[in-house]
């Protein structure tokens, strides 16, 4: 059920439902498809059955705001060196053992300490901290997509970027909605297996693979990121069979962040992504023939930079999650190599 919706009592009547006939409602948001029975919420803990109709629980309730860095997301081609103001809510659609947003997604929304703010109010906060952009992101944005929907229709007209940080996990029937005002997207692709899915996330990997090049093809800018958990998803041959993917369904240019994990939630028992695995990764994709491959939640220079593809040039120097020069003119290399990404200031390049 799509369309104008209404509040009623505080709560969002949701898009992307329909009745069943027994009084339950079957919520086609997400792949889990959840069919929630009267008085009870999704598994994402923020969709609820009131009366036989679906409201979503987060609607103008961001429990986590702030200004951060865009490389933080991590973003490294779009709006390099950028502000961005970042909010979440309550709830997951994935049940990730190693969840390290896990006070906030696994929370239901009477759980967390939240603040109403409304679509016009959250465009007003990033302008007046001067952000060129907002991201929905922290727990998973998809679950409260009505919410990104109003945020984004006010961004767009007073110049504000939008980005989702997200898992991928999305209906194709709602997600032409979703994105339909997103300018950028980072994608959190768990692993390359499904056994990882479906015993670490509680999901499925084809939904998220459907999801990439549906983005780039509404010309959304992606990039993609992998968090390497050891001995569940750090063999080299997954890491060589996932770059070979991308580079087959979005292209050589794609970029992808290996970023380190630290335990977490239901997962303590591990030990934290050496750096060495991350620098071999980094290592197997750009040999699979990637040319953006990098490396996050550690201090690795050399793997946080921009290099031309065409001349070698460090296009982009960071530190951390810190610019510490920008050589990009115009969306190109000094050498006149295009560089993909989008790259302001200068006159606008679109997404390469």
């Amino acid at each position: 059920m799509a369309g104008d919706t209404h509040t009623v009592s505080g709560m969002k009547e949701a898009l992307w439902w329909r009745p069943e006939g027994d009084g339950s409602v079957l919520c086609y948001l997400c792949p889990r498809y959840c069919r929630i029975g009267e008085g009870q919420a999704g598994f994402c803990f923020i969709r609820k059955n009131t009366g036989g109709t679906l409201y979503s629980l987060a609607y103008e309730q961001p429990c986590a705001i702030n200004v951060d860095p865009i490389e933080k997301k991590p973003l490294f081609h779009f709006m390099p060196g950028a502000s961005i103001l970042s909010l979440g809510t309550a709830g997951c659609n994935m049940g990730c053992k190693f969840c390290q947003n896990w006070e906030i997604s696994k929370s239901r929304e009477d759980q967390v300490r939240s603040q109403r703010l409304t679509p016009p109010e959250v465009v007003t906060a990033a302008t007046r901290r001067e952000c060129a952009a907002l991201a929905f992101t922290y727990n998973e944005p998809t679950i409260w997509g009505e919410y990104v929907i109003d945020i984004a229709k006010q961004a767009r007209p007073r110049g504000l970027k939008t980005v989702m940080v997200t898992n991928g996990y999305v209906t194709q029937e709602a997600l032409p909605d979703i994105y339909r005002f997103i300018d950028a997207a980072n994608v959190d692709l768990k692993a390359f297996t499904e056994k990882f899915y479906r015993k670490i996330t509680l999901t499925h990997i084809e939904p998220v693979l459907r999801t990439l090049p549906v983005l780039k093809s509404m010309g959304v800018w992606v990039e993609v990121t992998n968090l390497l958990i050891p001995t569940l998803n750090d063999g080299m041959d997954e890491v060589r069979d996932l770059s070979r993917w991308l580079i087959d369904n979005l292209g050589p240019d794609q970029p992808l962040h290996f970023t380190a994990f630290h335990p977490d939630f239901r997962m303590t028992d591990l030990p934290a992504t050496p750096h060495e695995t991350l620098h071999e990764a980094r290592q197997v994709a750009l040999a699979a023939g990637l040319r953006h491959v990098y490396e996050g939640n550690v201090h690795c220079d050399e793997g946080s930079t921009t290099w031309c593809p065409g001349c070698g040039t460090a296009v982009i120097s960071r530190t951390w999650h810190t610019v510490r020069e920008n050589r990009i003119v115009d969306g190109c290399c000094p050498c006149g190599r295009r560089i993909a990404g989008y790259f302001p200031p200068g006159p606008p390049s679109a997404p390469c």
